[in-house]
């Protein structure tokens, strides 16, 4: 379930329903109508994600990341990507994250990778520990929305990825919440089957997610809420 409520200029929410995959990044899963580099039902392209040139896919670059930010790190670090697939080859992925663990387990910090609508990225850091999830407030400086300033900041609470998944991404306008929103899910076991079904649930979801993206856009845009552009 995913929820988002602006609260100024003024007040308007909506919901909707997705589904997001769970994998970790050194065992990605081999299942029917799930491809990965290749065009298939649903797929997971590793240039839809952080892509810096290194060799060796989404972790590599990752990694390679968090060595130019000067973030500690231990070199076998775990990493589970909470993220939106391809549908039919293509990708609309507004937010994915990275969850780092150490390998026995114990959680190291997260990584929030957002995206918008001209296909531009930036990564936010999440690493202040919360029970059962991690915190953080950090200045936005990326262009998001034409509703929302640049000079804006996010403050995100990621909750662990297990048998439920809670996350809070709140926008902050001269530090008071502008804007809300949530997402909330029960994990399932990926299966052929169970893509197949959301196939049919889910029908063309990465499409559905951008044509909502606009149409709420219009919607504030006819409302006159004030609009930043690019």
């Amino acid at each position: 379930d995913v929820m988002h409520r602006r609260l100024k200029p003024m007040q308007k929410r909506f919901d909707y329903h997705i589904f997001m995959l769970k994998v970790d990044l050194d065992q990605l899963p081999k299942v029917t109508f799930l491809g990965h580099n290749r065009f298939n039902l649903f797929s997971l392209q590793d240039h839809d994600h952080i892509d810096l040139g290194h060799p060796g896919g989404i972790k590599a670059n990752l990694f390679a990341w968090l060595t130019e930010q000067k973030i500690d790190f231990p070199s076998d670090a775990r990493v589970e990507l909470v993220t939106l697939p391809r549908v039919l080859g293509y990708c609309f992925n507004p937010v994915s994250f990275f969850y780092l663990s150490k390998p026995d387990g114990t959680p190291l910090f997260a990584v929030a990778e957002v995206v918008n609508t001209y296909r531009e990225m930036k990564l936010y850091l999440v690493d202040h520990q919360k029970p059962d999830a991690w915190q953080k407030t950090v200045p936005k400086e990326f262009y998001v929305s034409p509703f929302s300033d640049v000079r804006d900041s996010f403050d995100f609470n990621l909750g662990l990825p297990g048998e439920n998944l809670a996350v809070k991404i709140n926008n902050l306008s001269e530090g008071e919440v502008s804007l809300v929103s949530g997402i909330q899910g029960h994990a399932r076991p990926l299966a052929a089957s169970r893509l197949l079904w959301f196939a049919f649930k889910y029908p063309l979801l990465s499409l559905k997610i951008i044509v909502m993206i606009h149409w709420q856009a219009l919607k504030l845009w006819i409302r006159k809420v004030p609009y930043f552009a690019k």
